[in-house]
């Protein structure tokens, strides 16, 4: 991965933490009749793997994707009865506009148990930037991407590597896990000073 710092990246780190894995067999068939937009049964597509073809024929142009409301719109000619094949890749769990905004809540928590950077997502919202303008490093993002699971299914995270590991427990809050993952985040990369009544108030 040769820039840690892309959404992209911390959205594949989240979703295999996440086990939200790609699935690859998504195919929709439809038959013209009026309307050239299309509704994916899917609700989670990978857009970058989306495939049109039109009575057989690749369409390499002529259509649009919204993600917002999974519909795709063929733009170009279309005659009575076309059958319009859409092959995919989709993902089980989340989209990729669910993760990002989790994904940007997850820098409060930095603020709040007083971690050194303020982080915050660039204005194309594509990367994660750090108050000065500086890429966060590997490890920053690894732990932006733990926190974000965290937030997103706290009951059913496990993460174990040689040197890290946190593993929900039946009682332990969501605020618990993460004050945990970053107090073993501090051994890993240096020093926190906390607050305790900052502490008090993350929810």
């Amino acid at each position: 991965m040769s820039n840690w710092s892309e959404l992209v990246t911390i959205r594949r780190l989240v979703r295999a933490l996440l086990k939200d894995r790609l699935r690859v067999d998504g195919r929709d068939s439809f038959q013209f009749l009026g309307s050239a937009s299309f509704t994916l049964s899917e609700d989670y597509p990978d857009s970058a793997t989306i495939k049109v073809f039109k009575n057989g024929t690749l369409l390499t142009t002529g259509y649009s994707y919204n993600a917002s409301t999974n519909i795709l719109t063929i733009t170009s000619l279309l005659s009575t009865n076309d059958i319009i094949l859409i092959t995919y890749s989709f993902y089980d769990k989340y989209s990729d506009a669910e993760l990002t905004d989790y994904i940007e809540s997850s820098f409060l928590y930095f603020s709040q148990f007083g971690y050194r950077k303020t982080f915050k997502l660039n204005d194309a919202r594509t990367a994660i930037l750090s108050i000065d303008n500086v890429n966060p490093t590997a490890r920053e993002c690894y732990e932006i991407s733990i926190i974000t699971a965290i937030l997103i299914d706290p009951q059913n995270i496990e993460i174990r590597t040689k040197d890290f590991t946190v593993t929900a427990m039946e009682k332990e809050s969501k605020n618990e896990l993460i004050s945990r993952a970053l107090n073993q985040f501090t051994v890993w990369y240096g020093e926190f000073s906390f607050d305790e009544d900052l502490r008090q108030d993350v929810n």
